[in-house]
Order: C-alpha cells, then structure tokens, then sequence
C-alpha cells in the first residue's frame, strides 16, 4: 500500500512539472486534439458553444452519376437510325449477305452488333462482344463501356 502511495505522489510530481513547464514547450511538443476534445475546449462556462468559435463544414454536393441501361437486350430489333442514335456511328461496318455487321471498338473490347433485313427494313437480331484477343467477353460490361464513353463526347 505504502508503494502505491509513493507511485501515486511520484506521479502527481510528474504531473505537476509536466503542467508548470508546458508552456516553455513548442506546438510540436503539445499532445494533438482529437474533434470531441476540441469542442469541449470550444465550450463556454456553462458547456455551450460560443457562436463565434463554431465552424461549420459544408461538402460540396456532387452531381448523380448518370444512370446507364446496358441491358444488350434493348438493342435487339433497333433500326439503323436508332441505333445510330444510341451508339453513334460504327468504328467498322461489313456486308456479309444477308447481314450487316456494325462494329464499335471500345478502350477494351470490340461490340458486333448484326442487322438482317425484317419486314423490308434492317434490324439489329444478334451481337456479341470480345476483347482485343477475340475472347468472348460480358456483352453488358461492353455496351456499358460504348455508352459511357458516347456521353462522355462533346456534343457537336
């Protein structure tokens, strides 16, 4: 008991020297200030914060990522004109009787789409998406790579 005594004397002493020379110390010696001890040090004498000492954060309100519909699904029976619309023009078009085969290269993979003539107008009635090493490759995960980046072209 007696040495827990003298520990706890021999470390009020401590404090006590820590507290009287703390002032001789530099701001790099000082122990840094978590966010709820410096609200407490913001704190009036009755525990309310001064108006003038509260800081408020404000973030920046980001823009909401465009919503895309990469269904591949969606494409199937499209007209030239309307395909156009949505993909913009070909990287590559081909004429394999009775097809016609529209290709868009995007930064990692390559999008066919098919039109065959229906009802005396083309349409689009098969695709398929590879990568540069004709892997096949998720037809989602490409015509969402085509679409982003047809929103990311200026508008001309």
């Amino acid at each position: 008991m007696a040495m827990r005594r003298n520990k706890g004397r021999i470390l009020g002493g401590l404090l006590l020297v820590a507290l009287l020379t703390g002032c001789e110390g530099t701001a790099s010696q000082l122990p840094s200030v978590t966010g709820a001890e410096t609200a407490q040090s913001e704190a009036g004498p009755e525990g309310t914060k001064d108006a003038g000492a509260q800081v408020e954060t404000k973030t920046a309100a980001l823009p909401p990522a465009p919503v895309i519909d990469d269904d591949p699904a969606r494409i199937l029976g499209l007209d030239p004109d309307k395909l156009t619309e949505m993909l913009g023009r070909p990287d590559l078009t081909r004429r394999e009787p009775p097809a016609e085969i529209w290709q868009y290269r995007g930064e990692t993979c390559v999008f066919d789409v098919f039109l065959y003539e229906e009802a005396g107008s083309a349409r689009v009635t098969y695709l398929e998406a590879r990568d540069e090493n004709a892997r096949p490759v998720a037809e989602r995960n490409c015509l969402n790579q085509l679409l982003r980046a047809r929103l990311a072209e200026p508008l001309s």
